[in-house]
């Protein structure tokens, strides 16, 4: 097997994961588009019901186009640390693409509005945090934030979760400066950040995607 495409066998490389990742956010856009065209979502949904809608959406998705390099999961515990008996955290969305348990790409989904400094606080606090803390995605190199973007402002929602995650960058230990990520083949923006993970001090890329209601 060249070592440039193993894949569920043993721990996938760094393209392999990559080639994974690109996958999932090519999908997470065709499958919000069905959610948009099938399901009744409006800016009085909560979170836990977007979240769900697109899951199932990405579900079957996946299956229609015949994906078996890796599964989709929602709702699901994590672990900061093997040692915890149980679970202390419990993530949206995770895609696993190995027979390790441990190694999954996380994804947390936030309703975010471009009048709402209060929810882009929410997207940093109780999403961007746990992912900095350890609580979602230990000594990961990848994870995402999706934004469900809940009025058609998607450009003032990112700026404030920008503000946000500048007033919080020591809280969060953010590295370096908002970027755009290089991804020419998605529909839709995508965005990075790079934090110190807190768990393991190592490096942590956050992909930030956004996704409106219309």
């Amino acid at each position: 097997m060249d070592s440039e495409d193993s894949s569920a066998i043993g721990t996938p490389n760094a393209i392999f994961l990559r080639n994974i990742i690109a996958t999932v956010f090519g999908l997470t856009l065709d499958s919000w588009a069905k959610v948009l065209a099938h399901v009744e979502v409006n800016a009085n949904c909560d979170e836990p019901f977007m979240a769900g809608c697109l899951v199932r959406a990405m579900i079957l998705e996946k299956r229609r186009c015949g994906l078996s390099t890796f599964r989709i999961e929602d709702e699901v515990g994590t672990r900061s640390s093997p040692e915890v008996p149980k679970p202390d955290g419990r993530i949206d969305i995770k895609i696993i693409y190995s027979f390790d348990e441990s190694e999954y790409f996380g994804m947390e989904c936030k309703r975010v509005s471009g009048e709402s400094s209060e929810l882009a606080r929410k997207y940093v606090k109780d999403g961007v945090t746990r992912f900095v803390s350890g609580k979602y995605s230990p000594s990961h190199q990848w994870a995402s934030m999706v934004g469900f973007v809940i009025d058609s402002d998607t450009a003032g929602a990112i700026k404030l979760v920008q503000s946000y995650l500048s007033k919080l960058a020591k809280e969060v230990e953010v590295i370096g400066e908002w970027q755009r990520a290089k991804q020419p083949r998605l529909k839709r923006p995508l965005y990075l950040t790079a934090h110190k993970q807190q768990y393991s001090r190592s490096e942590l890329t956050i992909f930030h995607l956004f996704l409106p209601l219309t």
